[in-house]
């Protein structure tokens, strides 16, 4: 089972229409869609909202030989330090519409930068070596 028929489940499960599940990552129906039928690949930062917001394990939804639907939760226990307040997440889940989606689209801006600068530091130290 592959991440967009994942996607798709996960939505139905919670028992939301397109519209609904995109309004709550903050993205638009025309996305979900888009995930859902493998037209776009999934954005990290949507891995992470799904995480953050539907408690969906980041390892279990990327695997695409993973199927086991046990498996699909995220250990809470487990504390990372990219795991954000409880106080921050129900301000996100509080927030109107274009609120949410202004918020997705600046952390995936964050996630291309990092990710840019991540691989420049990588191409400096390989030609230090």
């Amino acid at each position: 089972m592959n991440s967009s028929e994942k996607i798709k489940i996960i939505r139905q499960l919670s028992k939301k229409t397109q519209t609904e599940f995109g309004e709550s990552l903050g993205v638009s129906k025309a996305t979900i869609s888009n995930l859902e039928t493998e037209r776009v690949p999934i954005p990290g930062y949507i891995v992470l909202l799904l995480k953050l917001l539907y408690n969906i394990d980041p390892e279990w939804l990327q695997d695409d030989t993973q199927s086991d639907f046990e498996k699909r939760f995220y250990d809470k226990n487990v504390k990372s330090k990219s795991d954000i307040s409880p106080d921050l997440l129900n301000k996100f889940n509080s927030l109107q519409y274009p609120y949410k989606q202004l918020i997705a689209k600046a952390i995936e801006e964050c996630y291309v930068v990092q990710t840019e600068q991540g691989e420049q530091i990588m191409i400096e130290k390989e030609k230090e070596q």
